[in-house]
Order: C-alpha cells, then structure tokens, then sequence
C-alpha cells in the first residue's frame, strides 16, 4: 500500500464524517419527525439550532422535504451522500468498490425516497446500507491506517453531532473514548492538549457542550 499523503488522509477522514453524518442526522430527522408529527410542528427549528445549520425552511413541511432531499441544500442529506461519494471514488483503489457501492446504495434510496409515498420507509433503507458501509470498512479494507483514518473521521463527526444534540454526558464519554482510539491508530497530528481538556471536564461536575466543540475543532493538526 502507497504512503498515506496529506491529501489521502484528507479524502479518507471526510469520507468518514460524511458518512456519520448522514447516519446520525437521518437518525434525529426520524425521530424529529414524530415529534412535528404528534407534538410540536416547529421541532425542526430548534433540531437546525441544535445540529447548527441555518434555518432556510419556511414550515414543517418544507424542512420534512427539502432536508433530505435537495440537492440544492449543501446541508442537506443528499448532499452529504454526494460529497461522501465523492472521496469514495478518489480512494476507491483504497477502500475497494464493494465499500464504495454502499454509499452509491445509500444515495439511490434517497432518491428512490423522494419518489415514493412512504418516504419514511424507503429512508430506513439509507441506514441500512451506511451501516453495510462501515461493515465492508471492517472486513474488506486491509491497511489497517485507512480503516482507522476513515474511522477517525467517523468518530470526530459523531462526538461533534452529539455534542451539538447535548446527548447525555456517558454517550459522549463514550464516543470519545472511541475516538481517541481511531486517533492513535490512524497516525494523525493531534493536540494532545485537547484531549486532556476533555478528561478533565469529564472528571468535573459540569460539562460544557459548547466548549467541547470547539475544543474538537482544534484536535487535528495541519
């Protein structure tokens, strides 16, 4: 296998949070769209204030349309399908063509989604073939330092969302952990300094989100 250069890292760790990302999102626009559904029609307000994207959408209706399916939108889910596919395809020598199909897969559900009168169902089907995705990751990708940059990827992404969600303190604890694993492995430039930080508010009886994001944001060196 080539040396990893900077620009190879580069396409493999956005693969991974492009991937996550539609993953985690598609997850909390499921589960706000029972509650704009059965409760609050203007949940997607405070879900864009929460995982920081501009509020562009005029109703719930819109935000339940245009969020997963405009490609217009480089928030939305189709178009984070589209740039995760993107640096699939430069690495595909990398990851292998089975790998990258998954996310091919992924971005024909969505589309098969727009289409269909049970949107929410053809949706399902993204999830399933994201986690299909990072099986193949698992058993089909040998050099272990690509697995573990697209993992690291992966996992800054997830502990980023989690953060913005303010999901409880032992998840993000958690997904930490596992990142900090990936980092070691995937022989990054990382601020150590970061990572202290974060054992440290963990350790304390309060826990800043906010100051935990941006404290991610500083982790990987140029």
């Amino acid at each position: 296998m080539d040396i990893i250069t900077v620009e190879k890292f580069d396409h493999l760790y956005w693969l991974g949070r492009y991937t996550e990302r539609v993953y985690t999102l598609l997850k909390s626009y499921l589960k706000g769209f029972d509650k704009m559904i059965d409760k609050d029609e203007e949940f997607y307000k405070t879900l864009c204030q929460q995982i920081g994207i501009p509020n562009t959408y005029v109703s719930k209706a819109d935000f339940i349309k245009r969020f997963p399916f405009d490609e217009t939108n480089p928030v939305s889910l189709i178009s984070n399908l589209n740039r995760a596919y993107d640096n699939a395809i430069v690495m595909r020598d990398y990851i292998g063509t089975d790998t990258m199909s998954y996310i091919q897969l992924a971005i024909d559900d969505v589309k098969t989604a727009e289409q269909s009168p049970v949107a929410l169902t053809e949706m399902q089907k993204v999830i399933d073939h994201i986690l299909a995705f990072w099986g193949c990751v698992n058993d089909q990708i040998c050099d272990m330092t690509v697995r573990n940059i697209i993992k690291l990827g992966k996992g800054i992404e997830r502990l980023d969302l989690y953060l913005s969600l303010e999901r409880p303190i032992y998840e993000i604890q958690r997904e930490f952990n596992r990142m900090e694993s990936f980092l070691i492995k995937s022989q990054a430039r990382y601020d150590r300094s970061v990572i202290n930080t974060f054992n440290t508010m963990f350790s304390s009886n309060e826990f800043n989100y906010s100051h935990g994001r941006n404290l991610l944001r500083n982790l990987i060196l140029e």
